[in-house]
């Protein structure tokens, strides 16, 4: 669970939390279903600056991307969730 994997998938649902005490900048986080597993829902998170086009990150926070492709590069930690380290969307 250790070593660095690549999820490629469609996105389903998709928010971008705010800064807080515990964070210091905004968190994306993406429901995905990976290609070749849809009924497998993963949830990909990550920092918002890891989306560098401002019109993504806002579509992205008002859900306009579902079915969007994604891959993400990151670890899977043992709570099951992917931390991605690289982001890249395409519509």
């Amino acid at each position: 669970m250790d070593r660095p994997t690549i999820i490629q998938g469609a996105i389903i649902d998709s928010w971008v939390e705010r800064a807080g005490p515990s964070r210091r900048e905004p968190r994306l986080v993406l429901q995905v279903a990976p290609s070749g597993r849809p009924d497998d829902l993963l949830i990909v998170e990550g920092a918002a600056s890891l989306v560098p086009d401002r019109g993504w990150l806002q579509d992205l926070g008002e859900n306009l991307c579902h079915g969007s492709p994604v891959a993400a590069e990151g670890r899977l930690n043992l709570a099951g969730q992917f931390r991605a380290t690289r982001i890249d969307l395409a519509r």
